[in-house]
């Protein structure tokens, strides 16, 4: 493997790997894993879950309930109409690394392809939020077909993507330090937060 690159049988490896060692983890906190194969043969990696919203209920307030020790503050309970958050890891021959393709589809199947709609529905956290715009992948945030689907969705430019690999690399005496069992992962990690993914449990180290 000539890390960070792949070539597309070494990203259909990891594809597999990804699957085998974080897909368990990852159903377990409400995500999504799936290997997918297109129309051509060609695998890819799809990661979905729930849109929540954060929504104002009635009934009675009870002790922890309440927001800024207010009593008259409203009580919040996190809810899903139905939406959900697509992830698509895609291999890129051109870049020779993966590309990020994300959508988020309502229950109505309206596809939502706004970057700023799509970061308000990922997350309503003002810091979450702030984060996510920091990160410079945010600014790389386009829309384009899907290579494997043919249908539009926002995706992250790969032109850094082999930089930030890179960068968990030691030096070229010790080799890589990630192998194609945590490729993925850490390219997530790396570049999942400008669009709201994070592995918070399936730390790649």
């Amino acid at each position: 493997m000539d890390y960070p690159y792949l070539t597309r049988k070494e990203f259909d490896v990891c594809v597999e790997l990804f699957v085998a060692r974080y897909g368990s983890a990852l159903e377990d906190g409400g995500t999504q894993v799936e290997q997918q194969t297109s129309s051509t043969g060609r695998q890819y990696l799809v990661l979905q879950r729930a849109v929540y919203a954060k929504q104002a209920v009635s009934g009675p307030v009870h002790e922890g309930d309440i927001e800024d020790d207010d009593p008259t503050s409203p009580v919040f309970e996190r809810t899903s109409d139905g939406a959900r958050i697509e992830y698509h890891a895609v291999y890129s021959a051109t870049w020779r690394v993966p590309v990020l393709y994300v959508r988020v589809v309502t229950s109505t199947g309206e596809v939502i392809l706004d970057g700023e709609r799509v970061c308000d529905m990922v997350t309503e956290d003002s810091a979450v939020r702030a984060a996510m715009a920091a990160v410079p992948f945010g600014g790389a945030l386009g829309v384009a077909d899907h290579p494997e689907l043919g249908a539009p969705f926002l995706y992250l430019h790969p032109c850094h993507t082999a930089k930030l690999l890179s960068a968990v690399a030691p030096g070229q005496e010790t080799g890589p330090s990630v192998g194609p069992g945590e490729y993925l992962a850490a390219w997530m990690s790396l570049s999942g937060a400008a669009v709201g993914l994070s592995l918070p449990s399936i730390g790649y180290c």
